[in-house]
């Protein structure tokens, strides 16, 4: 087709500004109107008609320049040296590209399926959201009035309990790549094609089919170090030394080696194999009962043996199975089985760490897994063409029933995309993704299947080209062991749902895929005949094999892999041609030489009144080339007015000239005249200020944010000008951010990575950071050498968290030295050992004595030292008052105390195991009504900083905050909100607990002359008492401020802890202190510190319980655990006879499994609970003194027969588990107790409630938490 061009126009229609001769005559009837009567020649030869073109063509070149595409006008001059990586075009503007500005943390379990199908290996995924927690669960029930939780449903069902399963978790199934060498990575089952001979030396093929049993599941140790391997040699930790088959028998009981007749009898039904497997280390592996099919003809069949045993006959050319499975080579069957252990673990590896990277708030995984398959075989009678080519027909009937079972997710490029004209908000929906994009509707398509249906098939089959019909078409599928399963082929639809014939395994119309199951082509067990004029053929299979190959290329899309040289992924920023639109030419130059005004001036006979009128003239121009030349400089910096840089400090923008841009310039204007003057005239700084604030109120708009509530805060907080200058750098840090906290908004912390880096943060904690107007600063470790690693600094930067270098235009709040004792080999550790260090100075950072402000060269410089005056950080640069020095300080007490909020999901807090600690019931409110029985799903809370200004003093402020966090959480999730103090104990005579001493010794005490003590006496002798006992509270609760204390056991230490130190002789007091006296006196006392010792330093106590509880936790691979399966198989495994009809055996197991665990663990639970009351630590705890059979004993369940051992293999299963998750328990019953006891703090004088983050409710005096006393360190 032929392109038609536009036609250009004869007499052009232009801006009203651009054209010249429209500007001449509004110019002339402007005179007119004004200077008519004085004025009335408007000929080209007048010299006001030549002053009146000029500017016009002036104003033409001017509004020319305003039209040029704004790409060229934000574009920047080019450097003077190239710079060896290109520079990001406008890097200093709000431009945000597609991918970063479009695209979103993962939501929607399709945005997760993205995000894994994006992996290498994985080639589809199901993200599915689990409505029961992980197959553990609790009872809730009100009893007298209280909210009760227990793992054990109780006995009385009039307390109807409730089941409750925490919600908000995934399952994620992962389908992975074929591996060219190993096959299908997603199934146990291996295939090996042996070579043997006939009886005419002919090869054939033998193709043996080795099913595995569930090692992982049965033995996650052993299968642990089974598939153990050492990275760095590449070679498994542990080689294999022998192979011996143990046994080939037809069934799972039998231990014998079956005959070579009873083989061959039963030549490709499944046998079963069991392994002996000796390492050079470490005891030996028994791999029992793997299923075994052969498969071949019957010259292979012939030429097969078990093994030579006495009696076989002898045959030339002999395959003895044993042989070939003993291998111990790569290429035997034990081996490459590890390999294919091994590179299926390392791709879920992967996804763990994927997906825990993109975790959202209040969600976790619950099992993380490769799908389970299910093979299916297809049989049919196919009519073809006479002229068909039935090897490549059968080829393609393979490639449909594959590709109708496991649809594909193909990958496109951006330009296809966008050449097929899908908008580009739909492209960019959802995550970003490094290997293309993937289109939503085949994402759908490629579902998992529940039910496969012969019609789709038949339909399918139909389409290929010579194909006639479709015969007999059957469907049967087959367990992980090979065996047909009955019961799941062509059900009955009644009222009542489908009912299925447990006799029937091959389905004509519909077959069902077990839940979660991924069903898979099954060849061997698939058979085609094809019929051409009623004569049946079979196809070449070898040459069909290789035709399905070639299938499969030709229809493969892969994934399109980055390149560090193209941008494939993302729209880039145009790129615009620096113009110069600033390059200024006089208007004066422009007039005729007579005028002697240009560059030549006037001749050297000219007389004095013609230089002064020529002179006259430049100055009456001047004022014309200063507006025009202002009027271009803001042209030129157009993208000023919109940039993020901090530095900027005009809007607008006035062009200072000299005499090298204008020819006698300084004979006219005033040396006075600079550029700070010139500015000045141009803007004042209230005016600027105000406009700044006004362009990034534009940008904020862009993006639908405002400011404008905690504008009116801050203006009312700190006033009106202090208020403007902090809102320019709040919202510059904000919009400079935007891509990371918008993306990132709804994103948790990784609780698998290093906790103590300050990065490793919610995007919610970000962005809220951002709003309150802290500065967005972030920690870079320094790094020298290549491994190993040596850590060298750190420097503090405002650079945007998603940078893992500093930039260098960042502006640097802090630098110093970092001394980690030894170099370590990888990064990864090296950097975890610096941020411990890094936790160390900010908690440093948070008190104000920790800041030195010293004189120096006139200046004043600002360092941060530890208690022991070592230098932990320096500003890098010097201030001229200490003023400005202070105004930073006060910037990194309140910075850094927010770097220490936290936002806790109660989810992570869930109970994990039976027994497990629980959250404690009525932790809030009024626990005489019942119905929070649910305290993990969607719940929050945000422990923030009450220490910091302005928060801690103002309550507006305060309020402001609070309603941000609500306005900022995800509308699905419940916030609360507590400000909590970090004070320790500080001794105060004015403390209620003296009156209240004063007041008993008034009523109970008497003085040696037997009297009662007067007001004064009992004040004084009550203080005395406060101050003795004071002393020794301190003394020894100056090493267990972080330690925990279970109320009863602390009450007990006090106690002991008072009664040996103090005495009443001790007390200088004229009240008689007698032994009834001092009783009362020591109760009083031990109830008034032991509330001291749970509220003061809330916290520090919480997050050293938190950050405690997340190590642990982290040491533990939830997804992993799988305790209900696996007792399941341990009871599955053993079992020798049961009357439970095999239909609902598995369910009765399940019931069996779970009552087993349900006793364990409440037997842990009860176990811990006494210890944890008693007082013992966990450092002290000692599991081995743990009896599995109290307070109520384990057994089995009765409608099974179980062998001997299998209770005992039970306990000693559960007993190696649970003595791993001793410390995590122990951790998460501290972290959740001092999670429930929070409360807010506030001003002095002020007394109010900590509920669900409310500051509206008063409350009854001595009610409040302590702590509201000056911060001091401890």
């Amino acid at each position: 087709m032929i392109q038609k061009l536009a036609p250009i126009p004869k007499q052009p229609v232009l801006k009203a500004a651009e054209d010249f001769y429209r500007l001449r005559r509004e110019g002339i009837g402007f005179i007119e109107q004004m200077g008519s009567h004085l004025w009335t020649d408007y000929n080209i030869h007048d010299p006001g008609i030549t002053i009146l073109e000029a500017l016009c063509y002036a104003f033409t070149d001017l509004a020319y320049r305003i039209g040029w595409d704004i790409k060229d006008l934000l574009a920047s001059p080019p450097p003077a040296t190239m710079p060896t990586k290109p520079l990001r075009p406008y890097a200093d503007q709000a431009f945000f590209t597609a991918r970063d500005i479009l695209t979103v943390n993962p939501v929607t379990p399709d945005d997760f399926r993205r995000l894994l199908i994006d992996l290498d290996r994985v080639r589809n995924a199901w993200v599915f959201c689990k409505e029961c927690a992980c197959e553990l669960h609790y009872y809730a029930w009100c009893e007298a009035g209280q909210l009760m939780l227990s793992y054990k449903k109780p006995t009385n069902s009039l307390l109807k309990p409730v089941k409750v399963d925490p919600r908000g978790l995934y399952e994620v199934l992962l389908e992975l790549e074929a591996d060219p060498e190993l096959g299908d990575l997603n199934d146990r089952k291996l295939e090996t094609t042996q070579v043997v001979f006939d009886a005419d030396s002919k090869p054939v093929s033998l193709k043996l089919e080795l099913r595995f049993p569930a090692l992982a599941l049965a033995d996650q140790s052993a299968y642990a170090r089974f598939t153990e391997f050492d990275s760095a040699t590449n070679e498994f930790a542990r080689k294999i030394t022998k192979i011996k088959v143990l046994k080939i028998s037809r069934t799972k009981p039998e231990t014998t080696f079956t005959t070579t007749a009873i083989l061959q009898r039963y030549w490709r039904d499944v046998f079963y194999v069991s392994f002996e497997i000796t390492f050079d280390t470490g005891a030996p592996l028994v791999i029992p009962n793997a299923a075994l099919r052969l498969y071949g003809g019957t010259d292979a069949k012939g030429r097969t043996i078990v093994k030579k045993q006495p009696g076989d006959p002898v045959v030339a050319d002999q395959f003895r199975l044993t042989d070939m499975l003993e291998e111990t080579s790569v290429l035997g069957s034990i081996q490459r089985y590890r390999q294919k252990l091994r590179k299926a673990g390392e791709a879920i590896a992967i996804a763990k760490t994927t997906l825990h990277n993109y975790r959202n708030l209040d969600e976790d995984y619950c099992q993380i897994k490769v799908v389970d398959v299910e093979d299916v075989a297809v049989c049919a009678d196919v009519e073809v063409a006479p002229d068909a080519d039935i090897e490549r027909i059968q080829a393609q009937i393979w490639f449909e029933i594959d590709r109708y079972f496991n649809p594909p997710v193909p990958f496109y490029s951006l330009q296809e995309l966008l050449d097929a004209k899908q908008p580009v908000e739909g492209i960019f929906n959802g995550p970003a993704l490094e290997n293309g994009f993937i289109k939503a509707d085949e994402l759908q398509a490629a579902g998992l299947k529940t039910v496969l249906r012969t019609s789709d098939i038949i339909n399918r089959l139909m389409d290929i080209k010579g194909v006639i019909a479709v015969n007999e078409l059957l469907l049967s599928k087959y367990d992980a062991e090979g065996n047909i399963i009955k019961g799941a082929a062509d059900p009955v639809q009644t009222d009542t749902g489908l009912i299925f014939d447990p006799n029937r395994f091959s389905a004509k119309w519909q077959l069902w895929v077990s839940t979660l199951h991924q069903p898979r082509l099954y060849y061997n067990q698939s058979q085609f005949l094809f019929y051409k004029n009623g004569l049946p053929f079979r196809p070449r299979m070898d040459e069909a094999l290789d035709t399905l190959t070639q299938l499969r290329g030709e229809a493969e899309r892969p994934k399109i892999k980055p390149t560090p040289d193209k941008i494939t992924n993302d729209l880039p920023a145009p790129v615009g041609k620096f113009r110069n639109p600033e390059a200024y030419f006089p208007v004066q130059y422009s007039f005729p030489m007579t005028y002697g005004i240009g560059p030549e001036g006037l001749p050297s006979t000219a007389t004095p009144q013609r230089r002064a009128q020529a002179k006259q003239l430049k100055a009456y121009l001047m004022v014309f080339e200063q507006l025009l030349g202002n009027t271009l400089s803001q042209v030129a910096h157009s993208g000023k007015l919109f940039s993020l840089e901090s530095s900027i400090n005009k809007t607008y923008y006035g062009r200072l000239f000299d005499k090298t841009a204008i020819e006698g310039y300084t004979d006219i204007v005033s040396a006075s005249l600079t550029s700070d003057v010139l500015q000045e005239l141009v803007e004042s700084g209230p005016e600027f200020e105000e406009r700044r604030n006004r362009f990034l109120d534009h940008l904020l708009a862009r993006f639908g944010e405002q400011f404008s509530e905690y504008a009116l805060m801050l203006t009312t907080l700190e006033g009106q000008h202090i208020a403007q200058k902090r809102l320019i750098d709040d919202k510059i840090s904000f919009l400079k951010a935007y891509p990371t906290i918008s993306h990132d908004r709804g994103k948790a912390f990784n609780y698998q990575k290093n906790q103590n880096n300050p990065a490793n943060a919610s995007g919610l904690k970000r962005r809220i950071s951002l709003l309150l107007g802290y500065p967005n600063l972030t920690f870079t470790i320094n790094l020298s050498g290549s491994g190993p690693y040596t850590v060298t600094s750190y420097t503090l930067t405002d650079t945007p968290y998603k940078t893992n270098t500093v930039d260098e235009t960042a502006t640097v709040w802090l630098t110093g030295t970092l001394t980690v004792a030894v170099s370590e080999a990888d990064e990864e550790t090296a950097r975890y050992k610096a941020f411990e260090q890094i936790g160390e100075i900010l908690e440093q950072m948070i008190q104000p004595d920790s800041y030195e402000i010293v004189a120096e060269q006139g200046k004043f410089r600002l360092n941060v030292r530890a208690d022991n005056g070592d230098l932990l950080g320096t500003y890098p640069t010097l201030f001229d008052t200490e003023t400005d020095a202070k105004a930073i300080v006060d910037e990194f007490l309140g910075w850094s105390s927010n770097e220490r909020a936290l936002v806790v999901e109660h989810l992570l807090l869930r109970p994990k195991f039976p027994g497990d600690a629980l959250y404690p019931a009525c932790a809030d409110g009024d626990c005489g009504t019942c119905g929070d029985e649910d305290p993990y799903s969607f719940r929050l809370t945000y422990v923030m900083p009450g220490w910091t200004a302005p928060f801690s003093k103002n309550l507006d402020m305060r309020r402001f905050a609070n309603r941000t966090i609500q306005q900022e959480t995800p509308a699905h999730l419940l916030g609360k909100i507590c400000w909590v103090s970090n004070d320790g104990f500080i001794e105060n005579p004015c403390d209620p607990v003296v009156a209240q001493l004063a007041e008993l010794l008034e009523e109970k005490g008497k003085t040696t002359t037997d009297v009662r003590p007067s007001p004064d006496e009992a004040c004084t002798c009550a203080l005395a008492l406060y101050t003795k006992f004071s002393l020794a509270f301190k003394s020894w609760y100056a090493d267990k401020t972080l330690t925990y204390f279970h109320p009863d056991a602390l009450q007990t230490a006090l106690e002991k802890e008072f009664s040996t130190r103090l005495k009443p002789a001790d007390v200088s007091c004229t009240t008689v202190l007698d032994a009834a006296l001092w009783v009362s006196v020591q109760s009083i006392m031990v109830t008034h510190f032991v509330q001291i010792a749970f509220s003061g330093l809330q916290f520090e106590r919480f997050e050293d319980a938190w950050q405690a509880w997340l190590q642990a936790n982290a040491a533990i691979d939830w997804t992993e655990q799988q305790l209900q399966e696996r007792v399941e198989g341990i009871l599955s495994t053993n079992v020798e006879k049961t009357l439970v009809p095999l239909a609902d055996q598995q369910a009765k197991l399940c019931q069996c499994a779970t009552a087993i665990l349900t006793t364990y663990g409440m037997n842990f639970y009860t176990w811990m609970e006494a210890n944890v009351k008693a007082g013992v630590d966990i450092k002290a705890l000692d599991f081995t003194k743990f009896d599995p059979d109290k307070p109520a004993p384990l057994t089995l369940c009765t409608n099974f027969t179980f062998s001997a051992d299998t209770l005992k293999t039970v306990k000693a299963f559960l007993t190696a588990r649970y003595a791993t998750y001793v410390e995590v328990s122990y951790r998460l019953r501290v972290v959740v107790d001092r999670l429930s006891k929070l409360r807010n703090t506030y001003p002095g004088a002020t007394l109010h409630d900590c509920d669900d983050g409310s500051d509206q409710n008063p409350v009854r005096l001595g009610s409040t938490a302590l702590g509201n006393y000056p911060t001091k360190k401890q």
